[in-house]
């Protein structure tokens, strides 16, 4: 179950990508940066509000059937934008329908595997199912530039898209839960029951979910600021021209991020691993800023991709701890719009302000501010936490039906 997860997610991975689509479509149709990337960025913000519902789908029919959904709707969303080369016809293809489609398959996959096993081994089951996501790039943007160079854009896409269609349906025979499931209540972990029925109006109202919903947009808005233009990055900040092997560096950084992310939760908690990404993440904005030549370019991406990695990990595991597993996928869905709002606004603000000024130096002072920021609101979740031993114990954070 775990490993059919991981497949999904390897092969949803393929967006982490799209700068090498994005430097196609500049240099073969003649886009601005701003054009190129709205797609990318349409689609996070799409991907994270249909996750509500996607969510709410897998809690109640069952994952097997999500995961179905989203291979035959995103391999053809995919294949169809070769024939639709347009800056319109890219947005609702890939930023819509694609957005739709991911949002039914990585619902699904994390929630339904952690089912399979307990409690203390959240961290590390979320790492193995969610790292390949991250891995994905390592494959697939050499592969995509070959394609480009081999088939073009229109062939790429197409190849691509057949590949997600089979793939991800045939990974989506081996995901089940457990026949005898029937969640757990949030934080008490080992022992029997279920969870209160959920009402998610209440989740606006928690002050911890609040902090967490803000967390995760700064957090992740910064590193998908760059994980989409990172051979822009390269061409316009370093004057490199080989910045698609970055996005496999950020990759390779980003998976081992997610294991060690993974493993830390378990052992240190969700929140001492929440800033030791962000320390990275802080880190990654200075060097990009202050630093010239190849080392700190690679320096820069590999701080970017384990922080980034170790987030993505984080929260999620969080929403696990404090929230239980009973109605996983739609609380984590919402809490995912976080990550579409910074998604939508970052990169496409990054893109703007390059094609403005000639570089991303503006961009990367924005991002050190908001992991700052984040680092911050940390540090306010943990003394809420600690306030209120309820809220700790999360008897408190899961509202009912009647809100």
């Amino acid at each position: 179950m775990a490993l059919a997860g991981a497949f999904m997610n390897f092969s949803l991975g393929l967006f982490y990508a799209w700068s090498v689509f994005a430097g196609g479509l500049i240099d073969e149709l003649g886009w601005s940066r701003a054009e190129a990337v709205f797609p990318y960025t349409l689609e996070l913000l799409v991907i994270s509000i249909a996750m509500i519902f996607a969510g709410r789908f897998q809690d109640r029919v069952g994952p097997r059937r999500a995961v179905t959904i989203c291979g035959l709707f995103s391999g053809a969303s995919l294949a169809a934008c070769a024939l639709a080369l347009h800056p319109l016809g890219l947005a609702l293809l890939f930023g819509l329908c694609f957005g739709v489609a991911a949002a039914f398959g990585y619902a699904s996959a994390t929630p339904a595997a952690l089912k399979w096993f307990p409690p203390e081994k959240r961290g590390l089951i979320t790492g193995v199912v969610l790292m390949p996501m991250g891995a994905a790039a390592l494959v697939w943007s050499p592969l995509i530039k070959y394609l480009l160079g081999l088939v073009g854009l229109r062939g790429a896409f197409a190849l691509c898209g057949l590949f997600l269609t089979v793939a991800i349906t045939l990974a989506a025979r081996a995901i089940t839960v457990p026949e005898d499931d029937k969640g757990d209540a949030p934080r008490q972990e080992g022992a029997a029951g279920t969870a209160p029925e959920f009402h998610w109006r209440g989740l606006l109202c928690n002050p911890a979910f609040i902090l967490l919903w803000l967390m995760l947009g700064l957090s992740t808005g910064t590193g998908h600021m760059f994980a989409g233009q990172l051979v822009q990055v390269a061409a316009l900040n370093f004057a490199i021209p080989w910045g698609y092997l970055l996005v496999s560096l950020f990759a390779l950084a980003s998976t081992l991020g997610r294991l060690a992310g993974g493993l830390l939760c378990d052992r240190i908690g969700y929140l001492r691993n929440i800033r030791l990404a962000l320390l990275l993440l802080g880190a990654a904005m200075l060097v990009f800023y202050n630093g010239s030549g190849a080392a700190a370019l690679v320096t820069a991406t590999l701080l970017l991709g384990a922080g980034y990695g170790g987030l993505y990990i984080s929260f999620p595991t969080a929403t696990g701890h404090l929230f239980g597993l009973a109605d996983f996928g739609l609380i984590y869905g919402v809490l995912f719009t976080a990550m579409g709002v910074a998604g939508f606004t970052a990169p496409l603000m990054a893109a703007a302000l390059a094609d403005r000024s000639g570089d991303y130096s503006a961009a990367f002072i924005i991002g050190f501010g908001a992991t700052l920021l984040c680092f911050l609101l940390s540090l306010l979740l943990q003394h809420s936490l600690r306030r209120s031993p309820k809220q700790k114990a999360g008897e408190d954070l899961t509202p009912s039906r009647r809100g």
